[in-house]
């Protein structure tokens, strides 16, 4: 019995980001196809929008999609830290290399030192779409 196509496996923010990770903008992921005009991607499994928070600029640093019906706002300031919850890796193979995608089903606020909970990042109807 094999693993099927697609599968993402469990992965906590730690182990993934152990230096933290930082948001300058989330976006609309795009999808591109060969010989296709680009589009605006979905999430293959929920039929959800796919968003992606950009760490350093775009192309730039890991990416991580989050499938959400409305657009993810990133927490505090103009730089910001932020953590995800349910991240999952999805295993793929290209040209040879094996590599990964980064899915998130949250993201949140990192915890403060005073041990409040993190505010809620996306997900919520009052969050702004997209233009």
């Amino acid at each position: 019995m094999g693993i099927p196509a697609g599968h993402r496996f469990p992965i906590t923010f730690d182990e993934l980001f152990p230096q933290g990770f930082f948001v300058l903008s989330v976006e609309r992921a795009t999808e591109y196809s060969e010989g296709k005009q680009p589009r605006p991607a979905v999430d293959k499994l929920t039929g959800l929008p796919v968003w992606t928070p950009s760490a350093k600029g775009k192309n730039t640093g890991q990416v991580v999609k989050i499938a959400s019906e409305y657009q993810p706002v990133p927490p505090g300031t103009p730089f910001r830290p932020a953590v995800f919850r349910g991240l999952k890796v999805a295993p793929y193979v290209r040209d040879g290399w094996v590599s990964y995608t980064v899915w998130a089903d949250e993201m949140l606020a990192p915890p403060t030192s005073s041990g409040r909970a993190p505010k809620q990042g996306n997900t919520t109807p009052d969050a702004p779409k997209a233009a």
